[in-house]
């Protein structure tokens, strides 16, 4: 039984061709999409506040979405503060290394 090569990979042509940014794009990039991530985080909660707010108030029927919408806030929460961790992390790591 015979192994062929892999062959035909055209994802991969243009890796070698990556374009890099200045640091003011990067800082700019970095920032929008760090402001993106935290307005997602932000409407999450705000949809799951809401929707605890009316099944309080008795508006809302279906408890499973109330739940539903209660555990994507928090998981995403979650995931916000470990990545916060994560950078921090670094950032302390950096800032021990001698230059």
């Amino acid at each position: 039984m015979a192994v062929e090569g892999i062959s035909g990979l055209s994802g991969l042509n243009g890796v070698s061709s990556v374009k890099q940014a200045t640091p003011a794009q990067a800082q700019s990039s970095f920032t929008e999409r760090l402001k993106t991530a935290i307005d997602s985080l932000n409407e999450t909660q705000q949809a799951s506040d809401k929707m605890t707010e009316a099944l309080a108030a008795g508006e809302v029927n279906n408890l499973h979405d109330v739940m539903i919408a209660s555990q994507k806030a928090s998981v995403a929460m979650d995931a916000a503060v470990q990545v916060q961790r994560k950078a921090i992390d670094a950032y302390t790591e950096m800032m021990r290394m001698s230059m």
